[in-house]
């Protein structure tokens, strides 16, 4: 997974400067009613001490994402079976249930990795960060329950990388001075699936799909409160 998601992610970012910001979505149905997301952007953390702190914040995010979602975003959210977490390389398998402000119940089964590398051919050799994460097809020791939840899958690869720059101060005579920003390139794909549930209000289902970028944005304010609090 790690390959796969660093080859994917060094293919995307290429032609791209790093210090610029890019955002780029793309939704859609698929044939049979699924909807269906897209998404690759670079974020900035400015004033991260190291590329370290910053892995050490997505392993928090992850390790409390339940918590995470439920207090920024108001979504009753529970893992319902989680694995312990081994410090040293992976998050493990969990599933997830959340309720939205629509009053939709949604779950997701997921298992992720991730890994701090101190040399990564796909980036010119540099140390990264890097997380994984995809969804889980078939379990049969906790499967789907589609009658009663709306599945939610997301393949996810994240690549963290530190570029230096020269500090923005305003003051010309600063002008030389650099500062260390840890740019976070990210490329993500979900589906929602099209649900055997009576959902009143068909923006519901929009609204899920919307989620998925509002957990990524969750995310991202997590890490920065991480940096900030240090």
């Amino acid at each position: 997974m790690f390959t796969r998601g660093c080859q994917y992610v060094a293919a995307r970012s290429q032609p791209l400067d790093l210090l610029k910001s890019h955002f780029s979505d793309h939704r859609y149905e698929d044939a049979v009613g699924n909807l269906c997301g897209e998404r690759f952007e670079f974020v900035h953390f400015a004033g991260a001490q190291s590329l370290r702190q910053v892995f050490d914040a997505v392993k928090f995010f992850m390790t409390n994402v339940e918590i995470n979602i439920s207090e920024r975003l108001g979504h009753t959210t529970v893992r319902e079976d989680c694995n312990g977490m081994d410090e040293a390389t992976s998050i493990p398998n969990c599933r997830l249930v959340s309720e939205t402000n629509d009053g939709v119940t949604f779950e997701m089964n997921s298992v992720a990795f991730a890994e701090y590398f101190e040399h990564r051919e796909e980036f010119d050799g540099r140390p990264c960060a890097v997380m994984v994460a995809d969804s889980v097809d078939v379990d049969d020791l906790y499967p789907y329950n589609p009658s009663e939840r709306v599945r939610r899958d997301a393949s996810v690869a994240i690549v963290f990388t530190e570029v230096k720059r020269r500090r923005r101060t305003g003051n010309a005579a600063e002008s030389d001075d650099e500062e260390l920003v840890v740019v976070m390139q990210r490329a993500a794909f979900s589906k929602v699936y099209c649900s055997e549930l009576e959902v009143a209000d068909a923006s519901a289902m929009d609204a899920l799909q919307e989620g998925v970028s509002n957990w990524g944005d969750v995310m991202v304010q997590t890490i920065r409160g991480f940096i900030q609090a240090l």
